[in-house]
């Protein structure tokens, strides 16, 4: 498998942004090729002296290349600004220019004697590099940035002849930089032993544009992860805290219920005495580049640490934690539910830590922790091997490992210790409170894993039951259409009628697992978004399963009750009550057969509607209300079915509709239920967060209320009324059709953008091999919005018949509708960089009282830390100008 498609396979989808773009750098070395092949046009304008680097998430200035300048470039990508901006050590990346390393100066520090191979290295050598954490190699190498003679005028004299550069280009096969055993081979080429920075001066412009793109990708992965690791050290930090508070109100319930089964069983382990590796190391004199008089305080941000790296793990915390909060209650319950809480908080912790880990490393999630890093396949490292790999062989420069050695190996995201321990840690705080003091069973719960599990079974059950469905489906209806089945069944059309009204709904659970199929083909991680269990959650050709034995089952239903078998025995009424209580065992029957655990998550989402308005709402919450939405027909005829079972479908079944009917009042709550539940939905997101477009969004289905009662008003006095009650019904259903496109459109999808690649669409798309299916779905998802004047006409079909028209097409409809609004969803999941979900934490800190405390001292330790720094900053300047100086003295010496 090629590496583009292999990066895209594996990516976190909702990170894809933050990935080293292969797909431009090879875009860079195609361009190369062509200069180096005499492809590329010649012209005198700048910008069109490197057409294949416009317009890339790689362009850069020409002018800045031509010139050598020694600042670094504007990011192409507006994600790249974003991640500098917000990146702590974008300063850091700003050290003056010193002398370059001697050509006999070891280009990397190594643990072993062994030296890696190109391709083949071992995974003993590949990982035995020990990692200093600094952004930048040598000095020198600054990313972005190309030295020129002027600034190394002292040095200037050991630099290649520029004429002689191409005579250094294709002679034969180049021989590889590393051998199969680990040993290196002497360089036949000059080129191998230069220094970057020296090699860099010795380039076409068009050679050190590909290099400031190498830096610029080098720059997002840094900035990118160091980013997200302050992140998970500052949560692993209050979790901490949050379960030693646990741990705290758990004394506190047992000293009070010793008895209580909560309380009962005690932990195998103190988590206070615990050897947990604290989490604030000191600031690592490596790291810390230039005389940044802010560093201090970005330091203090990138690994939440303290300066002084003798501060004990005790002072640190009688220091900086929090005074706990005292009011605990003694009650069971609340600790109960603390303790649920902290352990989904933990578990969200844990799984935030093994996607930023797989954004380093991709493989099995079930080896330890400890190994992790020399079996998986490193993403990005690999994706700037394989560039510089590829660069080496279109220019025959050796350029691939300088820039490994010097830059990407000494960047902050090729080692990742700290993510190691934050695991550790986690799954040792978790043993502690949740799982006695079971390492074992933490590690068991904590990890998802990657289960490639074949499905070829149940892809092979739904077939079949598709199979069997569609002939049982044509006969019923043929025989629903001969004179002899309509004579034999008395009121037949309601039975028809009825049968189309359970149709609806599953016809909507077989899209929805279309759904399903096409977002995961397209990557778009529906498992978080509905917040499902990573670890029991149902793969969408499982799910196919329950749609086809429902409609298979309803097929048959409905061919039994139209081919009278059993009559006149057995009604034909009844075979669809054997079906519904058929499709109560599968949903609520409490063995495993279809995946117990999504029913059941289907089950509280349902009931979780019935009290909207007094509980959190989440995406899936309002996803699922918009769906109901769309079954108003069959909610609506729930008291119609009910009606003609309790007349026994006698001739006065028509007295259960709607028109004449007094019990309309029942079928109109049933219908605007899902409307009700939707406002509510929608007020209490606007009470919780303030933003009006939630009060907005509430004003759609509060028209779509009245517009609903309206029809039934309309109804009931008959079709062919038109007074004021069917001015009004017409008024206010033009303006809840153009309100819910509008938000449709605007709000749920995202488009009508002007501005696009393509017109009225949004700049990203994930569909992007489908453009003209998004304008067929902007078109009819207005057209079916408007379906409702199809009830106007006073000929034509029944208007039973037209209901089930609308709700057919409604529900494709929504079908549809599902597709763009999971995407445009996920692309907000992309621009923030979300990827685990927001967990509510039960205990909260007084932190006032401590910063009172400290308040007169704060400035004068942070004046005295400042300056600790600063001074350090200078003898460390002091000592690498001394040790540069030593070693080009030495070089002179040798080579006169």
């Amino acid at each position: 498998m090629k590496f583009a498609r292999y990066l895209d396979d594996t990516q976190t989808p909702e990170w894809k942004k933050a990935y080293i773009d292969y797909r431009g750098l090879k875009k860079c070395i195609t361009a190369i090729r062509k200069e180096h092949e005499g492809l590329a046009e010649s012209s005198g304008s700048e910008e069109e002296e490197y057409p294949v680097l416009q317009g890339t998430a790689l362009e850069v200035n020409p002018q800045s290349i031509k010139g050598l300048s020694q600042q670094a470039l504007p990011m192409g990508a507006p994600v790249e600004q974003t991640l500098i901006k917000s990146c702590a050590h974008e300063s850091l990346r700003k050290e003056p220019q010193s002398p370059p390393v001697p050509l006999e100066a070891p280009l990397v520090h190594r643990n072993h004697d062994t030296t890696p191979t190109d391709e083949g290295r071992t995974l003993e050598s590949q990982h035995a590099i020990s990692f200093d954490h600094r952004v930048l190699g040598s000095s020198s190498s600054i990313p972005g940035t190309i030295p020129t003679a002027g600034n190394n005028s002292t040095t200037g004299s050991r630099f290649l002849n520029p004429k002689s550069l191409t005579s250094l280009r294709g002679r034969g096969r180049r021989t590889s930089l590393y051998t199969r055993h680990g040993v290196d081979r002497p360089a036949t080429n000059p080129m191998e032993r230069l220094p970057l920075n020296e090699l860099l001066l010795q380039l076409e412009p068009i050679e050190k544009a590909f290099f400031i793109a190498l830096d610029k990708q080098l720059d997002k992965i840094d900035c990118f992860y160091s980013v997200r690791e302050a992140e998970f050290m500052a949560r692993t930090k209050v979790l901490h805290e949050q379960l030693d508070e646990l741990g705290d109100h758990k004394e506190l319930v047992k000293s009070v219920h010793p008895h209580h089964p909560s309380v009962r069983t005690t932990c195998l382990v103190n988590i206070s005495k615990l050897r947990i590796p604290f989490m604030s190391p000191a600031v690592d004199p490596n790291r810390t580049q230039g005389h940044d008089p802010d560093y201090l305080e970005k330091e203090k941000i990138q690994r939440e640490g303290s300066v002084d790296a003798d501060v004990e793990r005790t002072d640190w915390k009688k220091k900086h934690s929090p005074v706990r909060h005292t009011g605990l209650s003694a009650d069971p319950e609340d600790y109960l539910f603390a303790k649920k809480k902290l352990k989904k908080a933990v578990l969200e912790h844990y799984r935030g830590l093994e996607v930023l880990q797989n954004y380093r490393v991709r493989g099995s999630s079930f080896l330890p922790v400890s190994q992790i890093s020399l079996v998986m396949q490193i993403l990005n490292l690999t994706g700037f091997r394989k560039a510089l790999k590829k660069f080496e062989k279109s220019t025959k420069i050796q350029a691939q490992r300088q820039y490994m050695s010097e830059k990407v190996e000494r960047a902050f995201f090729a080692s990742g210790k700290n993510l190691q321990e934050m695991m550790v840690n986690t799954e040792t705080l978790y043993a502690a409170r949740f799982a006695r003091g079971d390492r074992k069973r933490a590690r068991t719960f904590l990890r998802t894993g990657f289960r490639y599990t074949s499905h070829h079974f149940s892809v092979f059950r739904s077939g079949i039951l598709l199979g069997v469905a569609i002939p049982a489906f044509v006969s019923g209806l043929c025989a629903s259409f001969q004179q002899s089945t309509r004579d034999d069944i008395p009121a037949w059309d309601a039975l028809l009628f009825l049968y189309g009204v359970f149709l609806i709904p599953i016809l909507l659970l077989f899209l929805v697992g279309i759904n399903l199929l096409v977002w995961a083909r397209a990557r778009i991680n529906y498992v978080f978004i509905f917040e499902l269990d990573t670890r029991t959650r149902m793969d969408y050709r499982e799910y196919f399963e329950i749609p086809t034995i429902l409609l298979a089952a309803l097929c048959w239903a409905f061919w039994l009750s139209f081919r009278r078998v059993g009559s006149p025995h057995i009604l034909p009424q009844y075979w669809l009550l054997v079906w519904l209580g058929f499709c109560a065992f599968v949903v609520l029957e409490p063995l495993t057969l279809f995946c117990k655990s999504s029913r059941y998550w289907f089950i509280r989402k349902t009931a979780k509607l019935l009290i909207s308005g007094t509980r959190r709402v989440e995406f899936a919450d309002f996803w699922m209300g918009d769906q109901y939405c769309s079954l108003v027909f069959t909610i609506s005829n729930l008291y119609f079915f009910v009606c003609l079972y309790t007349r026994k479908f006698d001739e006065g079944w028509s007295k259960c509709g709607v028109s004449g009917s007094p019990q309309w009042p029942a079928m109109y709550v049933l219908a605007s239920l899902p409307f009700y539940c939707r406002f509510a939905q929608s007020a209490k997101r606007y009470y919780d967060s303030g933003l009006i477009t939630h009060l907005i969004n509430g004003g759609k289905y509060f028209v779509g209320i009245i517009s609903y009662l309206l029809f039934y008003l309309w109804r009931q006095k008959g079709s062919h009324s038109h007074g004021s009650i069917f001015v009004l019904w017409i008024f206010f259903n033009t303006i809840y059709s153009i309100y819910a496109s509008t938000w449709d459109l605007l709000m749920d999808w995202s488009v009508l953008r002007p501005r696009g690649q393509y017109p009225l669409l949004r700049e990203e798309l994930i569909y992007s091999d489908s453009i003209p299916l998004y304008y067929f779905a902007m078109i009819t998802n207005v057209l079916i919005r408007f379906i409702w004047v199809i009830y106007i006409p006073h000929n034509g079909p029944s208007m039973y018949l037209r209901t089930f028209i609308c709700a057919l097409l409604e529900v494709l409809r929504r079908w549809q509708w599902n597709f763009y609004r999971l995407e445009n969803e996920h692309l907000g999941n992309m621009d923030q960089y979300r990827v685990t979900r927001e967990v509510p934490l039960p205990y909260s800190f007084d932190h006032t009282h401590a910063e009172d405390a400290d308040n007169g001292d704060d400035g004068d330790d942070q004046a005295l830390q400042l300056v600790a720094v600063r001074e350090r900053d200078e003898r460390i300047s002091r000592a690498r100008k001394a040790s540069s100086g030593r070693r080009a003295k030495k070089g002179e010496i040798r080579r006169t």
